[in-house]
Protein backbone atom coordinates (compact mmCIF):
# COMPACT_ATOMS: atom_id res chain seq x y z
CA UNK A 1 0.00 0.00 0.00
CA UNK A 2 1.54 3.59 -1.11
CA UNK A 3 2.61 5.60 1.92
CA UNK A 4 0.98 9.42 1.81
CA UNK A 5 3.41 11.96 1.15
CA UNK A 6 3.93 14.05 4.47
CA UNK A 7 3.60 17.53 2.18
CA UNK A 8 0.27 16.80 1.28
CA UNK A 9 -0.84 15.82 4.78
CA UNK A 10 0.41 19.32 5.96
CA UNK A 11 -1.14 20.53 3.38
CA UNK A 12 -4.56 19.19 3.84
CA UNK A 13 -4.57 20.33 7.53
CA UNK A 14 -3.29 23.65 6.41
CA UNK A 15 -6.27 23.94 4.11
CA UNK A 16 -8.51 22.30 6.62
CA UNK A 17 -7.79 25.44 9.29
CA UNK A 18 -7.82 27.73 6.67
CA UNK A 19 -11.48 26.92 5.94
CA UNK A 20 -12.64 26.36 9.26
CA UNK A 21 -11.28 30.09 10.71
CA UNK A 22 -12.99 31.21 7.11
CA UNK A 23 -16.05 29.83 8.16
CA UNK A 24 -15.65 31.29 11.90
CA UNK A 25 -15.16 34.64 10.61
CA UNK A 26 -18.18 34.29 8.05
CA UNK A 27 -20.24 33.38 11.50
CA UNK A 28 -18.37 36.55 13.54
CA UNK A 29 -19.09 38.88 10.88
CA UNK A 30 -22.56 37.71 10.28
CA UNK A 31 -23.74 37.08 13.95
CA UNK A 32 -21.14 38.65 16.12
CA UNK A 33 -22.98 41.84 16.55
CA UNK A 34 -26.29 40.09 17.56
CA UNK A 35 -24.14 37.98 19.74
CA UNK A 36 -22.39 41.27 21.39
CA UNK A 37 -25.55 43.24 22.07
CA UNK A 38 -27.25 39.42 23.56
CA UNK A 39 -24.26 40.07 26.05
CA UNK A 40 -24.83 43.16 27.11
CA UNK A 41 -28.52 43.31 27.12
CA UNK A 42 -28.11 39.70 29.31
CA UNK A 43 -25.56 41.69 32.20
CA UNK A 44 -27.94 44.93 32.11
CA UNK A 45 -30.71 42.50 33.04
CA UNK A 46 -28.61 40.81 35.60
CA UNK A 47 -27.32 44.36 37.04
CA UNK A 48 -31.05 45.72 37.07
CA UNK A 49 -32.41 42.48 38.72
CA UNK A 50 -29.25 42.52 41.75
CA UNK A 51 -29.99 45.74 42.24
CA UNK A 52 -33.68 45.43 42.77
CA UNK A 53 -33.22 42.67 45.11
CA UNK A 54 -30.81 44.71 47.18
CA UNK A 55 -33.20 47.87 47.21
CA UNK A 56 -36.40 45.60 47.82
CA UNK A 57 -34.35 44.12 51.02
CA UNK A 58 -33.41 47.82 51.94
CA UNK A 59 -37.15 49.08 51.69
CA UNK A 60 -38.29 45.60 53.67
CA UNK A 61 -35.60 47.02 56.53
CA UNK A 62 -36.64 50.46 56.89
CA UNK A 63 -40.66 49.50 56.46
CA UNK A 64 -39.72 46.83 59.17
CA UNK A 65 -38.46 49.83 61.46
CA UNK A 66 -41.18 52.30 60.96
CA UNK A 67 -43.34 49.13 62.03
CA UNK A 68 -41.69 48.90 65.12
CA UNK A 69 -41.60 52.65 65.83
CA UNK A 70 -45.75 52.62 65.27
CA UNK A 71 -45.69 49.19 67.83
CA UNK A 72 -43.72 50.91 70.43
CA UNK A 73 -45.58 54.29 70.42
CA UNK A 74 -48.87 52.09 70.69
CA UNK A 75 -47.04 50.04 73.79
CA UNK A 76 -46.36 53.18 75.29
CA UNK A 77 -50.15 54.34 75.01
CA UNK A 78 -48.89 56.73 72.86
CA UNK A 79 -51.69 56.37 69.88
CA UNK A 80 -51.58 60.02 68.77
CA UNK A 81 -47.89 59.49 67.53
CA UNK A 82 -48.48 56.09 66.10
CA UNK A 83 -51.53 56.96 64.22
CA UNK A 84 -49.57 58.77 61.36
CA UNK A 85 -47.24 55.93 60.96
CA UNK A 86 -49.85 53.43 60.78
CA UNK A 87 -51.74 55.18 58.13
CA UNK A 88 -48.32 55.90 55.84
CA UNK A 89 -47.65 52.68 56.29
CA UNK A 90 -51.49 51.46 55.43
CA UNK A 91 -50.75 53.47 51.80
CA UNK A 92 -46.94 52.97 50.96
CA UNK A 93 -46.12 49.75 52.67
CA UNK A 94 -46.16 46.58 51.02
CA UNK A 95 -49.12 44.12 50.89
CA UNK A 96 -47.84 42.34 54.51
CA UNK A 97 -46.96 46.16 56.22
CA UNK A 98 -49.93 47.17 54.82
CA UNK A 99 -52.49 44.74 56.48
CA UNK A 100 -50.38 44.36 59.37
CA UNK A 101 -50.37 48.29 60.19
CA UNK A 102 -54.28 48.19 59.06
CA UNK A 103 -54.95 45.43 61.71
CA UNK A 104 -53.08 47.46 64.43
CA UNK A 105 -54.95 50.68 63.19
CA UNK A 106 -58.27 48.94 63.69
CA UNK A 107 -57.41 47.63 66.88
CA UNK A 108 -55.91 51.17 68.38
CA UNK A 109 -59.54 52.84 66.91
CA UNK A 110 -61.33 50.14 69.08
CA UNK A 111 -59.08 50.59 72.14
CA UNK A 112 -59.45 54.76 71.93
CA UNK A 113 -63.30 54.07 71.88
CA UNK A 114 -63.90 54.74 68.02
CA UNK A 115 -65.13 51.19 67.34
CA UNK A 116 -67.44 52.17 63.96
CA UNK A 117 -63.94 53.14 62.50
CA UNK A 118 -62.03 50.55 63.83
CA UNK A 119 -64.79 47.87 62.18
CA UNK A 120 -64.34 50.14 58.73
CA UNK A 121 -61.08 49.14 58.96
CA UNK A 122 -61.22 45.83 59.88
CA UNK A 123 -63.64 44.96 57.43
CA UNK A 124 -61.65 46.70 54.37
CA UNK A 125 -58.76 43.85 54.90
CA UNK A 126 -61.29 41.14 55.59
CA UNK A 127 -62.35 42.16 51.79
CA UNK A 128 -59.23 43.02 50.31
CA UNK A 129 -58.22 40.10 47.63
CA UNK A 130 -54.41 41.81 47.65
CA UNK A 131 -53.78 40.42 51.09
CA UNK A 132 -53.28 37.39 52.28
CA UNK A 133 -55.74 34.89 53.53
CA UNK A 134 -54.31 34.95 56.56
CA UNK A 135 -54.60 38.25 57.21
CA UNK A 136 -57.99 38.28 55.81
CA UNK A 137 -59.38 36.05 58.40
CA UNK A 138 -58.05 37.94 61.46
CA UNK A 139 -59.48 40.70 60.12
CA UNK A 140 -62.64 38.92 60.22
CA UNK A 141 -62.30 37.41 63.55
CA UNK A 142 -61.26 40.47 65.25
CA UNK A 143 -63.98 42.41 63.77
CA UNK A 144 -66.32 39.65 65.19
CA UNK A 145 -65.18 39.48 68.29
CA UNK A 146 -65.37 44.03 68.67
CA UNK A 147 -69.11 43.35 67.55
CA UNK A 148 -70.27 40.32 68.93
CA UNK A 149 -72.67 41.72 71.69
CA UNK A 150 -74.79 43.71 68.95
CA UNK A 151 -74.69 40.75 66.39
CA UNK A 152 -77.57 38.73 65.89
CA UNK A 153 -76.41 35.33 67.20
CA UNK A 154 -77.04 33.85 63.74
CA UNK A 155 -75.06 36.54 61.68
CA UNK A 156 -71.94 35.16 64.14
CA UNK A 157 -72.54 31.57 64.03
CA UNK A 158 -72.62 32.13 59.87
CA UNK A 159 -69.92 34.31 59.52
CA UNK A 160 -67.76 31.62 61.84
CA UNK A 161 -68.88 28.79 60.48
CA UNK A 162 -65.50 28.21 58.16
CA UNK A 163 -63.41 28.36 60.87
CA UNK A 164 -65.19 26.44 63.61
CA UNK A 165 -63.81 23.61 62.98
CA UNK A 166 -61.18 21.68 64.59
CA UNK A 167 -58.19 21.75 62.98
CA UNK A 168 -58.66 25.45 61.66
CA UNK A 169 -55.50 27.87 63.01
CA UNK A 170 -58.72 30.27 64.73
CA UNK A 171 -60.81 27.18 65.52
CA UNK A 172 -60.58 27.68 69.06
CA UNK A 173 -61.72 31.81 69.32
CA UNK A 174 -64.47 31.14 66.35
CA UNK A 175 -65.86 28.05 68.26
CA UNK A 176 -66.33 29.71 71.58
CA UNK A 177 -68.10 32.52 69.92
CA UNK A 178 -69.87 30.33 68.17
CA UNK A 179 -70.92 28.27 70.84
CA UNK A 180 -71.84 31.23 72.70
CA UNK A 181 -74.20 32.44 69.68
CA UNK A 182 -76.12 29.00 69.94
CA UNK A 183 -76.52 29.77 73.47
CA UNK A 184 -78.16 32.64 73.02
CA UNK A 185 -80.16 30.96 70.46
CA UNK A 186 -81.38 28.27 73.08
CA UNK A 187 -79.52 25.15 71.10
CA UNK A 188 -77.40 23.86 74.29
CA UNK A 189 -76.93 20.80 72.18
CA UNK A 190 -75.05 22.38 69.55
CA UNK A 191 -72.76 24.54 72.05
CA UNK A 192 -71.50 21.92 74.29
CA UNK A 193 -69.80 20.03 71.43
CA UNK A 194 -68.02 23.03 70.31
CA UNK A 195 -66.55 23.76 73.97
CA UNK A 196 -65.89 19.93 74.65
CA UNK A 197 -63.57 19.93 71.16
CA UNK A 198 -62.35 23.27 72.61
CA UNK A 199 -60.75 21.61 75.62
CA UNK A 200 -59.35 18.93 73.74
CA UNK A 201 -57.49 21.03 71.47
CA UNK A 202 -54.16 20.72 72.97
CA UNK A 203 -53.37 23.84 70.56
CA UNK A 204 -55.81 26.71 72.16
CA UNK A 205 -55.00 28.98 74.15
CA UNK A 206 -55.14 28.07 77.82
CA UNK A 207 -57.71 30.77 79.10
CA UNK A 208 -60.00 29.61 76.26
CA UNK A 209 -59.63 26.03 76.94
CA UNK A 210 -60.34 26.56 80.71
CA UNK A 211 -63.67 28.85 79.83
CA UNK A 212 -64.68 26.14 77.40
CA UNK A 213 -64.57 23.43 80.23
CA UNK A 214 -66.60 25.32 82.73
CA UNK A 215 -69.47 26.06 80.01
CA UNK A 216 -68.98 22.48 78.83
CA UNK A 217 -69.15 21.27 82.81
CA UNK A 218 -71.87 24.06 83.45
CA UNK A 219 -74.14 22.41 79.84
CA UNK A 220 -74.12 19.00 81.78
CA UNK A 221 -71.19 17.27 80.20
CA UNK A 222 -69.11 14.71 82.27
CA UNK A 223 -65.25 15.81 83.23
CA UNK A 224 -64.30 12.62 82.00
CA UNK A 225 -65.63 13.63 78.33
CA UNK A 226 -63.30 16.61 78.43
CA UNK A 227 -60.43 14.50 78.08
CA UNK A 228 -58.66 13.72 74.39
CA UNK A 229 -59.30 10.15 73.95
CA UNK A 230 -56.13 8.29 74.42
CA UNK A 231 -54.46 5.81 70.98
CA UNK A 232 -55.32 2.12 71.68
CA UNK A 233 -51.90 0.61 72.19
CA UNK A 234 -51.14 -3.14 72.27
CA UNK A 235 -53.62 -4.09 69.42
CA UNK A 236 -52.46 -7.08 67.94
CA UNK A 237 -51.27 -6.43 64.27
Amino acid sequence: MAKSDPRDDAFLREVDDEYRRSQLEGYWSRYGRALAIGVVVLLVALAALLYWREDRARRAGATGETFNLALTRIDAGNFTAAAPVLADLAKNGTPGYRAAAQLEAAAVAIQSGDTAKGLTLYRAVAADPGLAKPFRDLATIKATRAEFDTLPPATVIDRLKPFAVPGDPWFAIAAEMTGVAELRLHHPDRAAPLFIAIVRDTLAPPSIRNRAAQLAIALGADPASLLAPKPLTGMAQ
